[in-house]
């Protein structure tokens, strides 16, 4: 066993709390992207849903050629601080702004413009985040090679994710986004959006800094790109994502991931569209509901542990916590659609919609803690296969996916807005029922059917807790033989 593995087997609670504090800048910006980013260009700024669409996508197209780029990079990167921390400083001041750019741009530009700007700053804010967040997520797996502390590790990042999710919702809808005689919606007011991106890029940039400071002390444990190592070409990239993808167990995730980011980031960017106009609350209700799903989402992050050690197999409680979430996301929307939900306005609807948000949302938790731990052990049977370590290619799979939550999740959201025909600026007084309707199609049934094929893909993993043990047994004995 190499000096690695036994000093990375058991963390101290500084490491563990350390790294973890780096997914709240993650946090920050999914958020910030599922949420506002679509009704802010839509709906303040005048940009088409179609034309929204057209920008993500590109800036999809983009991520799907940078992050494994990255990724391959930073495996075979020789320098004295290691290979991950690097990347992470050198991110930390264009991630936050580039973010702070996205929400703030210049006044008076035409739609052509507007798109433009979209394009170039959504394309640098994500290229940016992945030159920190590849790094950063893969140290899950070179932190511990131990199956549960693994399981643990990812739930501490989901927990402070929430964090960083909650702290958009308080921070923004709270202070940045209330109403004011002039915007009784306060998120119509194009004024509030680069002083809350100012404050958001400037948490990204601490968040980011915490993390690789933290964790600095622990390089001499984690593995380094030895002496034989490849260097860096976008040949080898090919190569080591064609090796990734020939692993069934890791094509199961990145499908499962990708289909689950795109339904999250559907029901993000729609739920505002969703809480105002369908259901009829107010800006401030909406502020309260949300802090409740992240922490539903927080229970289940933190629960995913114990729940580990109760259900053996990973993708027993990756399966529950998609049917979960599809189950309680969907009640208050089906029950509605069947006429048998209180009227839109009512309290008690506020009150329904809160609780099974909340409820779904310990799904969310769980599920996520589940896919970060399952790629580190692909990283394993990637070792015994290949005799190589490439965590950077598997976690920017994972990168990617979790951008589709703000990226094909918002396409999707546009193409609905456009078909339902939802106008700009548009209130309860002048939007058309019919266009409510289909809205909640696509968020009752839709949400459903989407979450049946991500249940689906997740059906193929095929990598058990015994297996991974039967990896771990090959890989130490292939270092004891050299």
């Amino acid at each position: 066993m190499s000096v690695a593995e036994q000093d990375a087997g058991v963390l101290t609670w500084r490491v563990r709390i350390m790294f973890a504090v780096g997914q709240i800048p993650e946090g920050v910006q999914s958020t910030s992207f599922g949420f506002f980013l679509l009704f802010f260009y839509n709906q303040v700024l005048g940009l088409s849903g179609f034309l929204a669409s057209v920008a993500i996508v590109i800036a999809l197209l983009v991520d799907a050629i940078s992050d494994p780029v990255i990724g391959s990079w930073s495996d075979g990167f020789r320098h004295r601080w290691g290979r991950r921390h690097p990347f992470m400083y050198a991110g930390a001041v264009p991630f936050a702004l580039c973010f702070y750019l996205l929400f703030a741009p210049p006044a008076g530009l035409s739609e052509t413009e507007v798109f433009v700007w979209l394009v170039v700053f959504s394309v640098l804010t994500r290229t940016t985040q992945s030159v920190y967040s590849i790094p950063h997520t893969s140290l899950t797996a070179e932190l511990s090679t131990d199956y549960q502390e693994r399981t643990q590790l990812s739930s501490l990042r989901s927990v402070l994710q929430s964090v960083g999710m909650l702290m958009v919702f308080l921070i923004g809808l709270q202070i940045f986004f209330e109403a004011t005689p002039e915007y009784p919606n306060g998120q119509l007011n194009p004024a509030a959006y680069p002083n809350f991106a100012i404050v958001f890029g400037l948490i990204i940039f601490i968040g980011v800094m915490l993390t690789a400071y933290g964790t600095h002390s622990h390089i001499p444990h984690l593995p380094q790109a030895g002496p034989t190592a490849a260097r860096f070409s976008f040949r080898n990239v090919v190569q080591e994502a064609s090796l990734a993808f020939g692993l069934r167990s890791f094509r199961s995730v990145v499908s499962t991931a990708v289909l689950f980011g795109m339904t999250m980031g559907m029901v993000s960017a729609l739920s505002i569209y969703l809480g105002t106009l369908y259901f009829q609350f107010s800006l401030a209700l909406i502020g309260l509901s949300f802090p409740a799903s992240v922490l539903g989402m927080f229970l289940g992050a933190g629960l995913a542990t114990p729940l580990g050690e109760l259900f053996q197999e990973k993708k027993t409680l990756l399966m529950g916590g998609l049917a979960w979430y599809a189950l309680w996301n969907t009640m208050p929307i089906m029950l509605s659609l069947a006429g048998l939900a209180p009227e839109p306005g009512n309290a008690l609807l506020f009150y329904l919609v809160m609780v099974c948000n909340a409820i779904c949302s310990m799904g969310i938790g769980v599920l996520t803690v589940m896919i970060g731990s399952m790629i580190a052990d692909i990283t394993d049977q990637h070792e015994a296969n290949y005799g190589n370590r490439s965590e950077g290619i598997y976690f920017a799979a994972s990168s990617f996916a979790s951008k589709a939550i703000g990226g094909f999740g918002v396409v999707i959201s546009g193409l609905v807005i456009d078909l339902a025909g939802i106008q700009r600026s548009a209130t309860i007084e002048t939007v058309d029922p019919e266009s409510l309707t289909t809205l909640a199609l696509a968020m009752g049934p839709g949400v459903m059917i989407m979450i049946g094929s991500t249940i689906i893909a997740a059906s193929f993993y095929d990598l058990s807790r015994e297996k991974h043990r039967l990896i771990r047994a090959e890989i130490a004995d292939a270092n004891a033989a050299s």
